[in-house]
Protein backbone atom coordinates (compact mmCIF):
# COMPACT_ATOMS: atom_id res chain seq x y z
CA UNK A 1 0.00 0.00 0.00
CA UNK A 2 1.29 3.47 -0.92
CA UNK A 3 1.61 6.59 1.23
CA UNK A 4 -1.05 8.60 -0.65
CA UNK A 5 -0.35 11.91 1.10
CA UNK A 6 3.38 11.72 0.35
CA UNK A 7 2.71 10.82 -3.28
CA UNK A 8 0.24 13.69 -3.68
CA UNK A 9 -2.51 11.39 -4.93
CA UNK A 10 -5.56 13.21 -6.24
CA UNK A 11 -8.47 11.44 -7.79
CA UNK A 12 -11.86 12.20 -9.28
CA UNK A 13 -14.81 9.96 -10.17
CA UNK A 14 -17.28 10.17 -13.05
CA UNK A 15 -20.51 8.16 -12.85
CA UNK A 16 -22.59 7.35 -15.92
CA UNK A 17 -26.04 5.93 -15.09
CA UNK A 18 -28.63 4.85 -17.70
CA UNK A 19 -32.24 5.91 -17.18
CA UNK A 20 -35.32 3.80 -17.87
CA UNK A 21 -38.11 4.66 -20.32
CA UNK A 22 -37.48 6.13 -23.78
CA UNK A 23 -34.32 7.27 -25.53
CA UNK A 24 -33.19 10.86 -25.09
CA UNK A 25 -33.96 12.27 -28.55
CA UNK A 26 -36.56 9.88 -30.01
CA UNK A 27 -39.41 7.60 -28.91
CA UNK A 28 -37.44 4.33 -29.23
CA UNK A 29 -37.38 2.17 -26.07
CA UNK A 30 -34.39 2.43 -23.73
CA UNK A 31 -33.83 -1.33 -23.82
CA UNK A 32 -30.99 -3.68 -24.75
CA UNK A 33 -32.18 -6.50 -27.03
CA UNK A 34 -31.05 -10.14 -26.81
CA UNK A 35 -32.11 -11.19 -30.30
CA UNK A 36 -29.83 -10.80 -33.33
CA UNK A 37 -30.08 -7.46 -35.22
CA UNK A 38 -31.60 -7.72 -38.71
CA UNK A 39 -30.00 -4.68 -40.42
CA UNK A 40 -26.58 -3.06 -40.71
CA UNK A 41 -24.79 -0.05 -42.21
CA UNK A 42 -21.08 0.84 -42.60
CA UNK A 43 -19.32 4.16 -41.97
CA UNK A 44 -15.81 5.70 -41.83
CA UNK A 45 -14.50 8.39 -39.47
CA UNK A 46 -13.12 11.72 -40.76
CA UNK A 47 -11.39 14.22 -38.43
CA UNK A 48 -12.39 17.85 -39.12
CA UNK A 49 -11.46 21.15 -37.50
CA UNK A 50 -13.60 22.39 -34.61
CA UNK A 51 -15.12 25.83 -34.18
CA UNK A 52 -11.69 27.31 -33.35
CA UNK A 53 -10.01 25.71 -36.33
CA UNK A 54 -8.24 23.00 -34.29
CA UNK A 55 -8.37 19.28 -35.01
CA UNK A 56 -8.81 17.14 -31.90
CA UNK A 57 -5.66 14.98 -31.44
CA UNK A 58 -7.67 11.92 -30.39
CA UNK A 59 -9.88 12.23 -33.51
CA UNK A 60 -6.82 12.56 -35.73
CA UNK A 61 -5.29 9.49 -34.03
CA UNK A 62 -8.35 7.40 -34.91
CA UNK A 63 -8.69 8.74 -38.47
CA UNK A 64 -5.08 7.86 -39.30
CA UNK A 65 -5.84 4.24 -38.47
CA UNK A 66 -8.19 4.17 -41.52
CA UNK A 67 -10.84 2.24 -39.61
CA UNK A 68 -14.34 1.39 -40.77
CA UNK A 69 -17.36 0.90 -38.50
CA UNK A 70 -20.28 -1.48 -38.93
CA UNK A 71 -23.54 -0.70 -37.11
CA UNK A 72 -26.13 -3.43 -36.56
CA UNK A 73 -29.65 -2.59 -35.42
CA UNK A 74 -33.32 -3.60 -35.02
CA UNK A 75 -35.61 -1.30 -37.05
CA UNK A 76 -38.23 -1.32 -34.27
CA UNK A 77 -35.83 -0.16 -31.52
CA UNK A 78 -33.43 2.12 -33.44
CA UNK A 79 -34.73 4.79 -35.81
CA UNK A 80 -33.27 7.33 -38.26
CA UNK A 81 -32.06 9.45 -35.32
CA UNK A 82 -29.69 6.66 -34.23
CA UNK A 83 -28.59 6.18 -37.86
CA UNK A 84 -27.79 9.93 -38.08
CA UNK A 85 -30.15 10.23 -41.04
CA UNK A 86 -32.65 12.46 -39.23
CA UNK A 87 -32.30 15.38 -36.78
CA UNK A 88 -32.91 14.62 -33.09
CA UNK A 89 -36.48 14.97 -31.81
CA UNK A 90 -37.33 17.27 -28.85
CA UNK A 91 -35.63 16.18 -25.65
CA UNK A 92 -37.23 13.49 -23.44
CA UNK A 93 -38.74 15.63 -20.63
CA UNK A 94 -39.04 12.65 -18.24
CA UNK A 95 -35.28 12.06 -18.47
CA UNK A 96 -34.64 15.77 -17.94
CA UNK A 97 -36.76 15.70 -14.78
CA UNK A 98 -34.74 12.78 -13.37
CA UNK A 99 -31.52 14.69 -14.06
CA UNK A 100 -32.94 17.76 -12.30
CA UNK A 101 -34.01 15.58 -9.36
CA UNK A 102 -30.36 14.52 -9.03
CA UNK A 103 -29.35 18.20 -9.15
CA UNK A 104 -31.59 18.82 -6.12
CA UNK A 105 -30.45 15.67 -4.30
CA UNK A 106 -26.83 16.78 -4.72
CA UNK A 107 -27.52 20.25 -3.28
CA UNK A 108 -26.57 21.73 -6.66
CA UNK A 109 -27.76 24.81 -8.54
CA UNK A 110 -30.01 24.04 -11.54
CA UNK A 111 -28.99 25.61 -14.85
CA UNK A 112 -31.15 28.53 -15.99
CA UNK A 113 -31.51 26.80 -19.35
CA UNK A 114 -30.11 23.69 -21.01
CA UNK A 115 -28.03 24.05 -24.16
CA UNK A 116 -27.51 20.72 -25.93
CA UNK A 117 -23.85 20.40 -27.00
CA UNK A 118 -22.03 18.10 -29.39
CA UNK A 119 -19.00 16.34 -27.89
CA UNK A 120 -16.60 14.81 -30.43
CA UNK A 121 -16.42 11.00 -30.17
CA UNK A 122 -13.68 9.27 -32.12
CA UNK A 123 -13.95 5.54 -31.43
CA UNK A 124 -16.93 4.97 -33.75
CA UNK A 125 -19.41 4.42 -30.92
CA UNK A 126 -21.64 7.26 -32.21
CA UNK A 127 -22.84 7.19 -35.82
CA UNK A 128 -22.66 11.00 -35.98
CA UNK A 129 -19.08 11.27 -34.68
CA UNK A 130 -20.32 13.16 -31.62
CA UNK A 131 -22.33 12.65 -28.45
CA UNK A 132 -25.15 15.01 -27.43
CA UNK A 133 -24.81 16.27 -23.88
CA UNK A 134 -26.12 19.12 -21.75
CA UNK A 135 -25.30 20.70 -18.41
CA UNK A 136 -28.29 20.62 -16.03
CA UNK A 137 -26.71 21.66 -12.73
CA UNK A 138 -23.53 22.96 -11.09
CA UNK A 139 -21.78 23.23 -7.73
CA UNK A 140 -23.23 20.17 -6.02
CA UNK A 141 -21.63 18.01 -3.32
CA UNK A 142 -21.88 14.89 -1.20
CA UNK A 143 -20.45 14.44 2.28
CA UNK A 144 -18.34 11.61 3.65
CA UNK A 145 -18.57 12.28 7.36
CA UNK A 146 -17.42 15.89 7.63
CA UNK A 147 -15.52 15.88 4.34
CA UNK A 148 -17.18 17.53 1.36
CA UNK A 149 -16.68 16.04 -2.11
CA UNK A 150 -17.57 18.67 -4.68
CA UNK A 151 -19.53 17.80 -7.82
CA UNK A 152 -19.04 20.75 -10.19
CA UNK A 153 -21.31 19.45 -12.94
CA UNK A 154 -24.37 17.25 -13.43
CA UNK A 155 -25.04 16.45 -17.09
CA UNK A 156 -27.66 14.61 -19.12
CA UNK A 157 -26.38 12.91 -22.25
CA UNK A 158 -27.04 10.07 -24.68
CA UNK A 159 -25.28 6.71 -24.28
CA UNK A 160 -23.05 5.32 -27.02
CA UNK A 161 -23.54 2.24 -29.19
CA UNK A 162 -22.47 -1.09 -27.70
CA UNK A 163 -19.26 -2.63 -29.03
CA UNK A 164 -19.74 -6.15 -30.41
CA UNK A 165 -16.33 -6.79 -31.94
CA UNK A 166 -13.21 -4.61 -32.09
CA UNK A 167 -10.65 -5.48 -34.78
CA UNK A 168 -7.56 -3.88 -36.29
CA UNK A 169 -9.35 -2.14 -39.17
CA UNK A 170 -13.04 -2.69 -38.40
CA UNK A 171 -15.21 -2.35 -35.33
CA UNK A 172 -18.78 -3.67 -35.07
CA UNK A 173 -21.42 -1.98 -32.89
CA UNK A 174 -25.07 -2.58 -32.00
CA UNK A 175 -27.29 0.53 -31.90
CA UNK A 176 -29.73 -0.60 -29.15
CA UNK A 177 -27.80 1.31 -26.50
CA UNK A 178 -27.16 4.42 -28.60
CA UNK A 179 -29.40 7.27 -27.39
CA UNK A 180 -30.37 5.79 -24.00
CA UNK A 181 -30.43 8.71 -21.49
CA UNK A 182 -27.39 8.89 -19.20
CA UNK A 183 -26.84 11.00 -16.13
CA UNK A 184 -23.18 11.96 -15.78
CA UNK A 185 -21.87 13.09 -12.40
CA UNK A 186 -18.27 14.26 -12.09
CA UNK A 187 -16.45 15.08 -8.86
CA UNK A 188 -13.60 17.51 -8.37
CA UNK A 189 -10.21 15.87 -7.64
CA UNK A 190 -11.07 15.94 -3.91
CA UNK A 191 -10.54 12.20 -3.35
CA UNK A 192 -7.24 11.32 -1.67
CA UNK A 193 -7.32 7.52 -1.23
CA UNK A 194 -8.53 4.43 -3.14
CA UNK A 195 -10.96 3.49 -0.34
CA UNK A 196 -12.46 7.00 -0.41
CA UNK A 197 -12.92 6.71 -4.20
CA UNK A 198 -14.94 3.54 -3.74
CA UNK A 199 -17.04 5.15 -1.00
CA UNK A 200 -17.83 8.19 -3.18
CA UNK A 201 -18.80 5.99 -6.15
CA UNK A 202 -21.07 3.89 -3.92
CA UNK A 203 -22.73 6.96 -2.39
CA UNK A 204 -23.45 8.50 -5.81
CA UNK A 205 -24.80 5.18 -7.07
CA UNK A 206 -27.16 4.95 -4.10
CA UNK A 207 -28.47 8.47 -4.73
CA UNK A 208 -29.13 7.63 -8.38
CA UNK A 209 -31.00 4.44 -7.41
CA UNK A 210 -33.01 6.46 -4.85
CA UNK A 211 -34.83 8.16 -7.74
CA UNK A 212 -36.33 4.78 -8.72
CA UNK A 213 -36.01 5.75 -12.40
CA UNK A 214 -32.69 4.21 -13.38
CA UNK A 215 -32.09 1.10 -15.48
CA UNK A 216 -30.83 -1.93 -13.60
CA UNK A 217 -28.50 -4.77 -14.48
CA UNK A 218 -24.93 -5.28 -15.70
CA UNK A 219 -23.60 -2.38 -17.74
CA UNK A 220 -26.31 0.12 -16.77
CA UNK A 221 -23.90 2.07 -14.54
CA UNK A 222 -20.25 2.75 -15.35
CA UNK A 223 -17.55 4.53 -13.40
CA UNK A 224 -14.57 6.41 -14.84
CA UNK A 225 -11.68 7.21 -12.51
CA UNK A 226 -9.15 10.03 -12.99
CA UNK A 227 -5.82 9.53 -11.21
CA UNK A 228 -2.62 11.56 -10.85
CA UNK A 229 0.36 11.78 -8.49
CA UNK A 230 3.23 14.25 -7.99
CA UNK A 231 5.37 14.27 -11.12
CA UNK A 232 2.76 12.30 -13.06
CA UNK A 233 -0.25 13.52 -14.99
CA UNK A 234 -4.00 12.96 -15.20
CA UNK A 235 -4.91 9.56 -16.58
CA UNK A 236 -8.55 8.65 -17.20
CA UNK A 237 -9.54 5.03 -16.55
CA UNK A 238 -12.77 4.22 -18.36
CA UNK A 239 -15.42 1.55 -17.96
CA UNK A 240 -15.00 0.42 -14.33
CA UNK A 241 -17.90 -2.00 -13.79
CA UNK A 242 -17.45 -3.19 -10.19
CA UNK A 243 -17.15 -0.94 -7.14
CA UNK A 244 -14.70 -3.38 -5.54
CA UNK A 245 -12.30 -2.96 -8.50
CA UNK A 246 -11.85 0.78 -7.88
CA UNK A 247 -9.25 0.61 -5.04
CA UNK A 248 -7.13 -1.96 -6.91
CA UNK A 249 -7.26 0.04 -10.15
CA UNK A 250 -6.06 3.20 -8.39
CA UNK A 251 -3.29 1.31 -6.55
CA UNK A 252 -2.08 -0.17 -9.84
CA UNK A 253 -2.25 3.16 -11.67
CA UNK A 254 -0.13 4.70 -8.89
CA UNK A 255 2.39 1.86 -9.36
CA UNK A 256 2.37 2.38 -13.14
CA UNK A 257 3.01 6.13 -12.88
CA UNK A 258 5.78 5.60 -10.30
CA UNK A 259 7.46 3.02 -12.57
CA UNK A 260 7.22 5.37 -15.58
CA UNK A 261 8.85 8.13 -13.51
CA UNK A 262 11.65 5.69 -12.62
CA UNK A 263 12.11 4.89 -16.32
CA UNK A 264 12.30 8.63 -17.03
CA UNK A 265 15.04 9.05 -14.41
CA UNK A 266 17.04 6.12 -15.76
CA UNK A 267 16.79 7.38 -19.35
CA UNK A 268 18.06 10.80 -18.27
CA UNK A 269 20.95 9.15 -16.44
CA UNK A 270 21.82 7.15 -19.57
CA UNK A 271 21.78 10.24 -21.79
CA UNK A 272 18.79 9.10 -23.86
CA UNK A 273 17.90 11.37 -26.79
CA UNK A 274 14.96 11.37 -29.18
CA UNK A 275 15.39 8.82 -31.98
CA UNK A 276 13.77 7.63 -35.18
CA UNK A 277 13.69 3.87 -35.71
CA UNK A 278 16.08 2.37 -38.26
CA UNK A 279 14.08 -0.69 -39.36
CA UNK A 280 15.91 -3.71 -40.80
CA UNK A 281 14.60 -6.89 -42.41
CA UNK A 282 15.75 -9.84 -40.27
CA UNK A 283 13.84 -12.73 -41.89
CA UNK A 284 17.03 -14.58 -42.96
CA UNK A 285 18.14 -14.86 -39.31
CA UNK A 286 15.07 -16.99 -38.48
CA UNK A 287 15.06 -19.45 -41.41
CA UNK A 288 15.66 -22.40 -39.04
CA UNK A 289 13.52 -21.04 -36.17
CA UNK A 290 11.00 -23.52 -34.75
CA UNK A 291 8.72 -20.89 -33.23
CA UNK A 292 5.18 -21.17 -34.65
CA UNK A 293 4.76 -17.42 -34.22
CA UNK A 294 7.83 -16.68 -36.36
CA UNK A 295 7.94 -19.57 -38.83
CA UNK A 296 7.14 -18.53 -42.40
CA UNK A 297 6.74 -14.83 -41.43
CA UNK A 298 8.62 -11.73 -42.54
CA UNK A 299 10.60 -10.41 -39.56
CA UNK A 300 11.61 -6.79 -38.99
CA UNK A 301 13.83 -5.45 -36.22
CA UNK A 302 14.94 -2.10 -34.80
CA UNK A 303 17.17 -0.89 -31.98
CA UNK A 304 15.55 1.01 -29.08
CA UNK A 305 18.52 3.02 -27.75
CA UNK A 306 19.22 3.13 -23.98
CA UNK A 307 16.20 0.90 -23.19
CA UNK A 308 17.97 -2.31 -22.14
CA UNK A 309 16.19 -3.71 -19.06
CA UNK A 310 13.48 -1.03 -19.24
CA UNK A 311 11.14 -2.68 -21.76
CA UNK A 312 10.80 -5.60 -19.36
CA UNK A 313 10.25 -3.35 -16.31
CA UNK A 314 7.05 -4.17 -14.43
CA UNK A 315 4.55 -1.30 -14.27
CA UNK A 316 1.68 -3.24 -12.67
CA UNK A 317 1.23 -6.89 -11.66
CA UNK A 318 1.86 -9.03 -14.80
CA UNK A 319 2.09 -5.85 -16.88
CA UNK A 320 5.38 -4.44 -18.18
CA UNK A 321 6.48 -1.52 -20.33
CA UNK A 322 6.73 -4.11 -23.10
CA UNK A 323 3.03 -4.92 -22.55
CA UNK A 324 2.33 -1.23 -23.16
CA UNK A 325 4.30 -1.34 -26.43
CA UNK A 326 2.52 -4.56 -27.45
CA UNK A 327 -0.80 -2.78 -26.89
CA UNK A 328 0.36 0.04 -29.17
CA UNK A 329 1.25 -2.53 -31.87
CA UNK A 330 -2.20 -4.07 -31.53
CA UNK A 331 -3.88 -0.67 -31.60
CA UNK A 332 -1.88 0.64 -34.60
CA UNK A 333 -1.88 -2.39 -36.88
CA UNK A 334 -3.76 -5.27 -35.29
CA UNK A 335 -0.57 -7.19 -34.35
CA UNK A 336 -0.98 -9.76 -31.61
CA UNK A 337 2.31 -8.80 -29.94
CA UNK A 338 6.00 -7.97 -30.21
CA UNK A 339 9.32 -9.65 -29.32
CA UNK A 340 11.88 -7.64 -27.34
CA UNK A 341 15.39 -8.30 -26.09
CA UNK A 342 14.46 -8.11 -22.38
CA UNK A 343 12.36 -11.29 -22.72
CA UNK A 344 14.29 -13.31 -25.33
CA UNK A 345 15.04 -16.18 -25.74
CA UNK A 346 11.36 -17.21 -25.39
CA UNK A 347 8.31 -18.24 -27.45
CA UNK A 348 10.42 -20.75 -29.43
CA UNK A 349 13.09 -18.18 -30.34
CA UNK A 350 16.45 -19.68 -29.30
CA UNK A 351 19.59 -18.07 -27.87
CA UNK A 352 21.33 -18.79 -31.19
CA UNK A 353 18.76 -16.61 -33.02
CA UNK A 354 19.03 -13.88 -30.38
CA UNK A 355 22.83 -13.83 -30.85
CA UNK A 356 22.33 -13.58 -34.64
CA UNK A 357 20.03 -10.55 -34.19
CA UNK A 358 22.56 -8.85 -31.86
CA UNK A 359 25.35 -9.46 -34.36
CA UNK A 360 23.18 -8.12 -37.23
CA UNK A 361 21.59 -5.05 -35.55
CA UNK A 362 24.65 -4.22 -33.39
CA UNK A 363 22.85 -2.70 -30.35
CA UNK A 364 25.01 -0.82 -27.83
CA UNK A 365 25.66 -1.89 -24.25
CA UNK A 366 22.48 -0.29 -22.90
CA UNK A 367 20.34 -0.67 -26.03
CA UNK A 368 17.35 -2.94 -26.52
CA UNK A 369 15.80 -4.25 -29.72
CA UNK A 370 12.29 -5.10 -30.85
CA UNK A 371 11.20 -7.65 -33.48
CA UNK A 372 7.90 -7.71 -35.39
CA UNK A 373 6.43 -10.53 -37.49
CA UNK A 374 4.35 -8.75 -40.14
CA UNK A 375 4.43 -7.05 -43.56
CA UNK A 376 6.65 -4.03 -44.25
CA UNK A 377 3.90 -1.38 -44.23
CA UNK A 378 2.59 -2.45 -40.83
CA UNK A 379 6.15 -2.71 -39.46
CA UNK A 380 6.81 0.93 -40.40
CA UNK A 381 3.58 2.12 -38.75
CA UNK A 382 4.19 0.13 -35.55
CA UNK A 383 7.85 1.11 -35.18
CA UNK A 384 6.94 4.79 -35.63
CA UNK A 385 4.32 4.50 -32.87
CA UNK A 386 6.65 2.54 -30.58
CA UNK A 387 9.45 5.08 -31.11
CA UNK A 388 7.02 7.90 -30.30
CA UNK A 389 6.01 6.19 -27.04
CA UNK A 390 9.63 5.47 -26.09
CA UNK A 391 10.61 9.08 -26.85
CA UNK A 392 7.81 10.31 -24.60
CA UNK A 393 9.17 8.10 -21.78
CA UNK A 394 11.78 10.85 -21.25
CA UNK A 395 8.91 13.09 -20.06
CA UNK A 396 7.32 10.49 -17.76
CA UNK A 397 3.57 9.77 -17.78
CA UNK A 398 1.58 10.47 -20.98
CA UNK A 399 -1.90 12.01 -20.80
CA UNK A 400 -4.13 9.21 -22.01
CA UNK A 401 -7.37 7.29 -21.68
CA UNK A 402 -7.00 3.72 -20.44
CA UNK A 403 -9.53 0.90 -20.30
CA UNK A 404 -10.22 -0.97 -17.07
CA UNK A 405 -9.64 -4.72 -17.28
CA UNK A 406 -10.26 -6.07 -13.80
CA UNK A 407 -7.75 -4.14 -11.67
CA UNK A 408 -5.23 -3.39 -14.43
CA UNK A 409 -5.58 -0.88 -17.26
CA UNK A 410 -4.78 -0.95 -20.97
CA UNK A 411 -4.06 1.88 -23.39
CA UNK A 412 -7.08 3.14 -25.36
CA UNK A 413 -6.17 6.52 -26.88
CA UNK A 414 -4.59 9.92 -26.12
CA UNK A 415 -6.55 12.15 -23.73
CA UNK A 416 -8.94 14.27 -25.86
CA UNK A 417 -8.13 17.95 -26.34
CA UNK A 418 -10.30 20.99 -25.64
CA UNK A 419 -11.56 21.44 -29.24
CA UNK A 420 -14.16 18.69 -28.94
CA UNK A 421 -17.32 20.47 -27.69
CA UNK A 422 -19.60 22.74 -29.72
CA UNK A 423 -23.34 23.65 -29.73
CA UNK A 424 -26.01 21.33 -31.17
CA UNK A 425 -27.86 23.43 -33.76
CA UNK A 426 -30.79 20.99 -34.14
CA UNK A 427 -32.03 21.31 -30.53
CA UNK A 428 -33.56 24.49 -29.01
CA UNK A 429 -32.58 25.84 -25.62
CA UNK A 430 -34.64 24.27 -22.81
CA UNK A 431 -35.52 26.80 -20.05
CA UNK A 432 -35.45 25.43 -16.48
CA UNK A 433 -38.43 27.28 -15.04
CA UNK A 434 -39.65 27.51 -11.44
CA UNK A 435 -42.76 25.62 -12.55
CA UNK A 436 -40.64 22.76 -13.96
CA UNK A 437 -38.59 22.48 -10.76
CA UNK A 438 -41.75 22.62 -8.60
CA UNK A 439 -43.21 19.67 -10.54
CA UNK A 440 -40.30 17.41 -9.54
CA UNK A 441 -40.90 15.16 -6.56
CA UNK A 442 -37.50 14.74 -4.90
CA UNK A 443 -36.82 11.23 -3.57
CA UNK A 444 -35.58 10.56 -0.06
CA UNK A 445 -31.82 10.33 0.44
CA UNK A 446 -30.38 6.97 1.58
CA UNK A 447 -29.95 8.41 5.09
CA UNK A 448 -33.63 9.40 5.20
CA UNK A 449 -34.68 6.01 3.83
CA UNK A 450 -32.63 4.25 6.50
CA UNK A 451 -34.37 6.12 9.31
CA UNK A 452 -37.81 5.29 7.90
CA UNK A 453 -37.03 1.57 7.41
CA UNK A 454 -35.77 1.24 10.98
CA UNK A 455 -38.97 2.97 12.17
CA UNK A 456 -40.96 0.27 10.34
CA UNK A 457 -39.26 -2.34 12.51
CA UNK A 458 -36.58 -3.64 10.14
CA UNK A 459 -33.22 -4.54 11.67
CA UNK A 460 -30.18 -2.36 11.00
CA UNK A 461 -28.58 -5.24 9.07
CA UNK A 462 -31.51 -5.77 6.67
CA UNK A 463 -31.97 -2.00 6.33
CA UNK A 464 -28.31 -1.63 5.35
CA UNK A 465 -28.63 -4.39 2.76
CA UNK A 466 -31.71 -2.76 1.22
CA UNK A 467 -30.15 0.70 1.11
CA UNK A 468 -27.02 -0.63 -0.62
CA UNK A 469 -28.97 -2.86 -3.01
CA UNK A 470 -30.75 -2.17 -6.29
CA UNK A 471 -34.06 -3.55 -4.96
CA UNK A 472 -35.13 -0.91 -2.42
CA UNK A 473 -37.89 0.41 -4.70
CA UNK A 474 -39.10 -3.19 -5.25
CA UNK A 475 -39.27 -3.74 -1.49
CA UNK A 476 -41.31 -0.55 -0.98
CA UNK A 477 -43.84 -1.56 -3.64
CA UNK A 478 -44.18 -5.11 -2.27
CA UNK A 479 -44.42 -3.87 1.33
CA UNK A 480 -47.29 -1.62 0.29
CA UNK A 481 -49.09 -4.53 -1.45
CA UNK A 482 -48.50 -7.36 1.06
CA UNK A 483 -47.33 -5.71 4.31
CA UNK A 484 -50.69 -6.27 6.05
CA UNK A 485 -50.49 -10.06 5.64
CA UNK A 486 -46.74 -10.76 5.55
CA UNK A 487 -44.03 -9.48 7.89
CA UNK A 488 -41.91 -6.70 6.37
CA UNK A 489 -38.68 -8.45 7.40
CA UNK A 490 -39.78 -11.53 5.42
CA UNK A 491 -40.64 -9.40 2.36
CA UNK A 492 -37.21 -7.78 2.59
CA UNK A 493 -35.48 -11.17 2.83
CA UNK A 494 -37.37 -12.45 -0.22
CA UNK A 495 -36.51 -9.38 -2.31
CA UNK A 496 -32.83 -9.51 -1.35
CA UNK A 497 -32.54 -13.26 -1.99
CA UNK A 498 -34.55 -13.55 -5.19
CA UNK A 499 -32.81 -13.98 -8.59
CA UNK A 500 -33.35 -11.21 -11.17
CA UNK A 501 -35.61 -13.33 -13.40
CA UNK A 502 -38.15 -14.12 -10.66
CA UNK A 503 -41.41 -12.27 -9.88
CA UNK A 504 -41.34 -12.04 -6.07
CA UNK A 505 -44.87 -10.59 -6.04
CA UNK A 506 -46.26 -13.96 -7.23
CA UNK A 507 -44.60 -15.75 -4.31
CA UNK A 508 -45.71 -13.22 -1.70
CA UNK A 509 -49.25 -13.36 -3.06
CA UNK A 510 -49.34 -17.12 -2.36
CA UNK A 511 -47.89 -16.60 1.14
CA UNK A 512 -50.42 -13.85 1.91
CA UNK A 513 -53.36 -16.02 0.76
CA UNK A 514 -52.13 -19.00 2.81
CA UNK A 515 -51.54 -21.23 -0.24
CA UNK A 516 -47.85 -21.79 0.59
CA UNK A 517 -45.79 -21.45 3.76
CA UNK A 518 -42.87 -19.16 4.38
CA UNK A 519 -40.63 -22.22 4.75
CA UNK A 520 -41.28 -23.21 1.15
CA UNK A 521 -40.32 -19.87 -0.41
CA UNK A 522 -36.57 -20.54 -0.82
CA UNK A 523 -37.21 -23.78 -2.73
CA UNK A 524 -39.93 -22.15 -4.86
CA UNK A 525 -37.73 -19.17 -5.79
CA UNK A 526 -34.93 -21.53 -6.83
CA UNK A 527 -37.12 -23.66 -9.12
CA UNK A 528 -38.80 -20.55 -10.58
CA UNK A 529 -35.38 -19.20 -11.56
CA UNK A 530 -34.03 -22.46 -12.96
CA UNK A 531 -37.09 -23.45 -15.01
CA UNK A 532 -38.61 -20.00 -15.68
CA UNK A 533 -42.05 -21.01 -14.37
CA UNK A 534 -44.63 -19.27 -12.17
CA UNK A 535 -44.73 -19.51 -8.38
CA UNK A 536 -47.90 -21.67 -8.48
CA UNK A 537 -46.32 -24.06 -11.01
CA UNK A 538 -43.16 -24.29 -8.88
CA UNK A 539 -45.18 -24.99 -5.70
CA UNK A 540 -47.20 -27.69 -7.47
CA UNK A 541 -44.08 -29.26 -8.96
CA UNK A 542 -42.37 -29.43 -5.57
CA UNK A 543 -45.53 -30.57 -3.78
CA UNK A 544 -45.35 -27.56 -1.48
CA UNK A 545 -48.96 -26.40 -1.67
CA UNK A 546 -50.46 -25.84 1.80
CA UNK A 547 -52.45 -28.85 3.08
CA UNK A 548 -55.94 -28.60 4.58
CA UNK A 549 -56.08 -28.59 8.38
CA UNK A 550 -57.76 -32.02 8.58
CA UNK A 551 -55.01 -33.58 6.42
CA UNK A 552 -52.33 -31.94 8.59
CA UNK A 553 -54.01 -33.36 11.70
CA UNK A 554 -54.16 -36.87 10.19
CA UNK A 555 -50.43 -36.84 9.34
CA UNK A 556 -49.48 -35.51 12.79
CA UNK A 557 -51.62 -38.15 14.51
CA UNK A 558 -49.80 -40.92 12.62
CA UNK A 559 -46.40 -39.46 13.50
CA UNK A 560 -47.41 -39.14 17.19
CA UNK A 561 -48.59 -42.78 17.25
CA UNK A 562 -45.30 -44.03 15.73
CA UNK A 563 -43.31 -42.02 18.28
CA UNK A 564 -45.45 -42.72 21.34
CA UNK A 565 -43.64 -41.82 24.54
CA UNK A 566 -40.96 -39.73 22.76
CA UNK A 567 -40.25 -36.15 23.93
CA UNK A 568 -42.34 -33.37 22.40
CA UNK A 569 -39.31 -31.87 20.60
CA UNK A 570 -38.52 -35.15 18.81
CA UNK A 571 -42.10 -35.60 17.60
CA UNK A 572 -42.25 -31.94 16.51
CA UNK A 573 -39.04 -32.40 14.52
CA UNK A 574 -40.46 -35.46 12.75
CA UNK A 575 -43.70 -33.60 11.99
CA UNK A 576 -41.83 -30.61 10.52
CA UNK A 577 -39.66 -32.85 8.34
CA UNK A 578 -42.79 -34.42 6.93
CA UNK A 579 -44.79 -31.20 6.58
CA UNK A 580 -42.07 -28.68 5.69
CA UNK A 581 -43.44 -26.30 3.09
CA UNK A 582 -46.95 -27.79 3.39
CA UNK A 583 -48.05 -26.43 6.77
CA UNK A 584 -47.37 -23.40 8.92
CA UNK A 585 -45.00 -24.34 11.83
CA UNK A 586 -47.23 -22.55 14.38
CA UNK A 587 -50.23 -24.57 13.19
CA UNK A 588 -48.21 -27.83 13.33
CA UNK A 589 -47.22 -27.10 16.93
CA UNK A 590 -50.78 -26.24 17.92
CA UNK A 591 -52.22 -29.43 16.38
CA UNK A 592 -49.47 -31.61 17.89
CA UNK A 593 -50.19 -30.21 21.37
CA UNK A 594 -53.87 -30.97 20.81
CA UNK A 595 -53.16 -34.55 19.62
CA UNK A 596 -50.80 -35.33 22.50
CA UNK A 597 -53.22 -33.94 25.10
Amino acid sequence: MHDYSKLGLICGIEIHQQLAGKKLFCACPAEIRDDEPTCEIKRKLHAVAGELGNIDPAALHEMLRDKSFTYRFHPDSSCLVELDEEPPHPINKDALKVALEMVLLLNATPAAECQVMRKTVIDGSNTSGFQRTMLVGTDGYVKLGEKRINIPSICLEEDAAKIIERGGKESIFCLDRLGIPLIELGTDPDITSPAEAREVAEKLGMLLRATGKVRRGLGTIRQDVNVSINGGTRVEIKGVQALNDIPGLIENEISRQLALLEIRGELKARGFKEFKPDVSKCTQLFKDCESKIVKGKTIFGAIIPKFKGLIGKELMPDYRFGTELAGIARDAAGLRGIFHSDELPAYGVSQKEVDSVVKFLKPGNKDAFILLACDEKRAEIVFERIASRCNFALFGVPKEVRRADGTITKFMRPLPGSARMYPETDEPLVPITKELLASIKVSKTPEEEEKELIKLGLSKDITGQLIHSRVLSDFKELAKAYGKDVKLSFIASCVLASPDNVDVAEVLSLVASGEITKDSVTDILEIMSKENISAKEAADKLGLVMLEKEEIKRIISEIAKKNAGAPFGKIMGEAMRELRGKADPALVKSILEEVLS
